[in-house]
């Protein structure tokens, strides 16, 4: 690989390299995991890297081949071994706040219930900071079935969260991170940077 081609692949992958590996480990729920995911990942990336490539497609490249890779190792996963619930208590970050541990908990385990499509897509707007238009190219369909899959998505983790959809619209404030949208992406937000990479 010639030195140019390998210096524009890594001046692409900096600025969003961080946002990947926060994707990563809201996917895995494990460090080691998501530093080895997005590893092959990138260079899968470095393999298939068109010189010609435009810029603003590039991190919608990352991501799908992030996307594919965890697809792949979850089926392999599926088969040699069954998903231990207590597996998730292991990736709270030690130096947590009681209250902080537990609100990522909550919104971690209120994920896992949701489909695998509507979780991706909500994974990749507020973890991965993605715009709705490169979601679509990564997911495929239309940029309006990616609207619904978000907003359904949060509706549904209102749900199970137990947040009342009427009281949810009289508040004006973000003093409940998890009883707003914005708050929605803010306690992702908190949970995923929780987590030391």
């Amino acid at each position: 690989m010639d030195t140019g081609r390998k210096e524009r692949f890594l001046a692409l992958l900096e600025p969003v390299y961080p946002r990947l590996l926060r994707y990563a480990l809201a996917m895995t729920h494990d460090r080691e995991q998501a530093r080895d995911l997005v590893s092959e990942a990138v260079l899968v990336a470095l393999e298939r890297f068109d010189f010609d490539r435009e810029e603003s497609g590039f991190p919608g490249f990352l991501y799908r081949i992030v996307a594919r890779k965890y697809k792949k190792w979850h089926r392999r996963d599926l088969r040699f071994a069954a998903v231990d619930k207590s597996t998730l208590e292991a990736i709270l970050d030690t130096n947590a706040m009681p209250d902080v541990a537990a609100e990522i908990s909550i919104v971690m385990l209120a994920l896992e219930r949701l489909p695998a499509k509507m979780k991706e897509t909500i994974l990749l707007f507020d973890i991965g900071d993605l715009s709705l238009e490169e979601i679509r190219a990564i997911q495929g369909g239309t940029l309006s079935g990616v609207k619904s899959r978000l907003r359904r998505g949060r509706e549904m983790l209102k749900k199970i969260l137990g947040i009342d959809p009427e009281e949810d619209k009289s508040k004006k404030t973000n003093a409940d991170p998890l009883g707003n949208v914005a708050g929605t992406h803010k306690i992702f937000m908190e949970a995923i940077e929780n987590y030391a990479l």
